[in-house]
């Protein structure tokens, strides 16, 4: 394996979109966006600041030689009171990656990505409760629980609570 980790730039858009709806198929249970309302978008949201390197949001990519294996996204809170918040999003590694230390390492770029704009001060993210691979993975990166949110997700009659976890700059 020839393993590296960046940011994502506009010519890796395609590859992104491909990756985004891939985990929101396989794993629908883990996101709150949906495979059948992402799919019919021209363009995802990320995929429009990949495309544009819009400040405050970026998505780093883990690459396995030219094959974009991974993805975590980041994303500035854009108000003036609250520029000093950013959040962690879409993490998702291919599970034949997992086990690997390969998304803890996708978390940790992002991480430093996120800490080298002097504005942020804190991290956010959710991710669901039952979801303990990814709860461990962010667990082990520093982040701490700050709240429950109890049924968060409803897909049919099947209820998910989502852990809110908070990571402060050092």
């Amino acid at each position: 394996m020839r393993i590296h980790y960046r940011k994502l730039l506009p010519t890796d858009a395609k590859e992104y979109r491909k990756i985004r709806l891939e985990c929101l198929e396989k794993y629908q249970e883990n996101f709150g966006s949906t495979f059948q309302e992402e799919r019919t978008k021209p363009k995802l949201a990320m995929e429009e600041s990949i495309e544009q390197q819009t400040n405050g949001k970026f998505v780093i990519g883990v690459f396995n030689g030219e094959e974009l294996i991974g993805i975590c996204g980041f994303s500035q809170e854009p108000r003036a009171k609250t520029r000093h918040i950013g959040t962690i999003i879409q993490m998702y590694v291919r599970a034949e990656y997992s086990g690997k230390g390969i998304g803890l390492e996708l978390l940790k770029t992002a991480i430093y990505e996120a800490f080298k704009m002097t504005e942020i001060e804190q991290l956010l993210l959710g991710v669901v409760a039952t979801n303990k691979s990814a709860n461990k993975t962010y667990e082990q990166a520093g982040f701490q629980q700050y709240g429950l949110l109890k049924n968060y997700f409803k897909a049919g009659e099947t209820y998910s609570d989502q852990r809110l976890m908070v990571l402060y700059r050092k």
